[in-house]
């Protein structure tokens, strides 16, 4: 635990490498399933794979506006963690 302020810095940093693996495996997991979707929308037809397009799109926007917060979220959190360290040493 940090001395003079109440940050636990062992568990940030942990907290930060969760976050990172998280953010990686998401968006690769997501890119592979974009991928897949290409294939099958070449192969599906009609009213139900628009309607499903749109849906899909719609998810794919939030997907990455997700990402990217959390990805701005964690290099908020390395920044702070900095800061943290730098403090207790001094």
């Amino acid at each position: 635990m940090a001395r003079d302020i109440d940050v636990n810095i062992d568990e940030l940093s942990r907290f930060i490498d969760v976050l990172g693996n998280f953010q990686r495996q998401v968006g690769d997991e997501f890119k592979e399933l974009e991928a897949k979707w290409k294939k099958c929308d070449e192969s599906w037809q009609g009213e139900s794979k628009e309607r499903f397009t749109k849906e899909f799109e719609e998810t794919t926007k939030t997907t990455e506006s997700a990402l990217d917060a959390g990805e701005d979220a964690k290099k908020w959190l390395e920044r702070f963690l900095e800061i943290v360290e730098e403090f207790e040493r001094n």
